[in-house]
């Protein structure tokens, strides 16, 4: 998933696939950090990967890319089983 930060018109917004609308932010620093946070949450939650993207004066570049976690370590766990206490 890719969260998008851009910058139009000296307006920051933040671009959530997830959440099918932009937000407007007051500022690119709490944007900036709204979408780290979104971005950190997705992978938690999904084991997939997720980038945050900054555009702005016609430019983008992926500030942080949180990498996909390979299948097994992706797979919810089904059932802990406590070690026997000796």
């Amino acid at each position: 998933m890719v969260i998008t930060v851009k910058c139009s018109a000296a307006q920051w917004s933040l671009l959530d696939p997830a959440a099918g609308v932009a937000e407007a932010f007051s500022s690119g620093a709490a944007a900036f950090d709204a979408a780290v946070g979104r971005a950190s949450a997705h992978h938690r939650r999904t084991g997939q990967g997720s980038t945050v993207r900054v555009e702005a004066l016609g430019n983008s570049v992926d500030a942080v890319h949180f990498e996909a976690l390979p299948a097994a370590a992706a797979a919810p766990v089904s059932g802990l089983h406590p070690a026997p206490v000796a």
